[in-house]
């Protein structure tokens, strides 16, 4: 089962971990539009377990039942590097998707507080940023609609309270 987002101290963090599944913390967000533009900042705490996977991820075109997600997902993980995902549907069920190569790949240095993750959906295209420079481009025409959210992923011994965003803003293109 997916797991409930947290908010504490003006920002928000997942509650995933323990089960060592693939149980993301998301919240959605309704009544936008195909193309989309989400961004957010990075809060990080200098207690952050590192070694251990964390991620905060801006989600593209998402929708939900009680079982199943599906949708794009644009991972940052605390160390800079970034992936792009389709959901699948059921928990545990998700596709790494093939970059095109425009873009960075990777900050080169850990995500800080303060540093803004961006990502954007327009036609089938899908591009992740951060503080506004191109990190990583994939092409996907798999979900045509779906809404925007947030979501977290750590695996156990992680400590999420310690890695998450604040001021989330979404547009439709």
């Amino acid at each position: 089962m997916f797991t409930d987002v947290r908010t504490a101290n003006g920002f928000a963090f997942g509650t995933n971990g323990p089960r060592n599944d693939y149980d993301d913390s998301y919240a959605l967000l309704s009544g936008f539009g195909p193309d989309q533009t989400a961004e957010a900042v990075v809060v990080r705490s200098p207690n952050l377990v590192t070694g251990i996977t964390h991620e905060v991820e801006l989600l593209l075109r998402f929708s939900d039942d009680a079982t199943t997600a599906r949708g794009y997902e644009c991972l940052f993980n605390y160390e800079g590097n970034l992936e792009i995902v389709r959901w699948n549907g059921p928990i545990g069920n998700f596709t790494p998707l093939p970059l095109t190569g425009n873009g960075q790949g990777s900050l080169g240095r850990p995500l800080g507080t303060g540093d803004r993750i961006k990502a954007t959906i327009v036609g089938n295209r899908i591009r992740s940023y951060i503080n506004d420079v191109l990190m990583v481009e994939a092409i996907d025409s798999t979900y045509a609609t779906g809404q925007p959210g947030i979501s977290f992923f750590t695996r156990p011994g992680g400590n999420s309270e310690h890695f998450g965003l604040t001021s989330y803003t979404v547009s439709s293109n």
